[in-house]
């Protein structure tokens, strides 16, 4: 039997789509009340964050006042409307799309899946696409989605992927209508409840398009490295446990749990992936600071922060600019943050940089990305 050499795939058009409300940090902590603490209140300042979108209307009233959400968009709309903006910038036949990926962690509804409505609302897409959902894999779905593209152009080297990511997340925040102290100054019996609190201000919503081929003038994706549960306890640093089919009741939101572990095992996850990268086929660099650009998950700063201090890179540089931007522009945004700074409209010189996506389930992947002689901007 032949061996079968993989198929970078090319990303040929890109395209997001922010919801319209979006409060700003202070905003939030004005809304507060004063409910929280000092030292929590600058921690929730200092998240790198400076504004979040949000598919509710009345976001800040939801949380702290507890009034009844009103949608300004439902999330399947949003997604729709990144994915025609990207077919119309691909400007791609509709029978050349093979496959339709639709990716997410907080879709509008648990069926049918964000797929399948995204092709109910695109009549033009061919009815026998084959369609596939990757879906509670967190923040590291950028890398799945690479995976899951180069095997499909590999085997259709003729067709195109069309990727739908979206995330809701707003929607899911617990409301808070008590008072809230900072880590350190509550017992672990009280931990959740300053999860709660960090909650409303780290997470938020977007949609991101993208249309893969093996031919276009945008970037290459090299294989990707991955890992996942390194040690089997790290399933458990970030949960949503109630809402499956063992816990099936919920009463109010959905829990959303967090370990203290997250930052040290997210930076290890992510070292280690980007470690595996460079000793992969095709990476032409050998340490992540030739990289030309690094395209890190916007987990939180502090997570970028040790992550440049760890790949010997400024975390003022250029290079990291983006990751730094998507977190203060647009919050922590789950699958969605890596699409996010692929779409920044930031011309990307010619060279080699590295994406790495990480976090909850807990995996992650890092892979090269390839801009092509002339640079490239979306």
């Amino acid at each position: 039997m032949p061996w079968v050499t993989e198929t970078d795939p090319k990303l040929v058009a890109i395209a997001a789509e922010l919801p319209r409300p979006q409060f700003s940090t202070e905003e939030l902590l004005t809304a507060a009340g004063g409910r929280v603490s000092d030292k929590l209140m600058a921690m929730l300042a200092n998240l790198g964050i400076d504004k979040r979108h949000s598919i509710l209307a009345n976001y800040p009233d939801v949380v702290f006042q507890e009034a009844e959400p009103k949608l300004d968009i439902a999330t399947a709309d949003l997604a729709v409307r990144a994915a025609r903006t990207c077919l119309a910038k691909a400007d791609v036949a509709m029978d050349s799309i093979g496959l339709v990926l639709g990716v997410s962690s907080s879709p509008g509804r648990l069926l049918p899946s964000l797929v399948c409505d995204v092709i109910a609302r695109i009549p033009e897409l061919p009815r026998s696409v084959a369609n596939l959902s990757i879906e509670y894999m967190g923040c590291s779905a950028m890398a799945k989605v690479v995976e899951t593209v180069r095997w499909y152009l590999t085997c259709h080297p003729d067709k195109r992927v069309l990727v739908c990511f979206t995330e809701a997340i707003t929607p899911l925040t617990p409301a808070l209508p008590g008072t809230y102290a900072h880590f350190s100054e509550v017992g672990a019996e009280e931990r959740q409840s300053t999860v709660n609190a960090l909650h409303a201000f780290l997470f938020a919503d977007a949609a991101v398009a993208m249309v893969f081929g093996t031919e276009g003038a945008g970037p290459s994706f090299g294989p990707v490295s991955s890992l996942t549960n390194v040690l089997p306890e790290d399933t458990e640093l970030g949960t949503v446990p109630d809402g499956g089919s063992d816990i099936p009741v919920v009463h109010g939101r959905r829990l959303y749990t967090l370990s203290p572990e997250v930052t040290p095992r997210g930076s290890y996850y992510a070292k280690e992936t980007v470690r595996m990268a460079l000793e992969g086929d095709g990476c032409e660099l050998k340490d992540p600071s030739q990289a030309s650009v690094l395209l890190m998950h916007t987990g939180s700063v502090r997570i970028l922060d040790s992550l440049c201090e760890e790949f010997g890179v400024r975390n003022d540089s250029e290079t990291v600019a983006s990751s730094y931007r998507v977190l203060r522009d647009y919050a922590n945004t789950l699958g969605c943050s890596v699409p996010l700074m692929l779409a920044e409209p930031t011309h990307r010189a010619a060279g080699q940089g590295i994406v790495v996506a990480f976090g909850l389930s807990f995996s992650s992947g890092a892979f090269t990305m390839t801009v092509p002689d002339g640079g490239w901007t979306p």
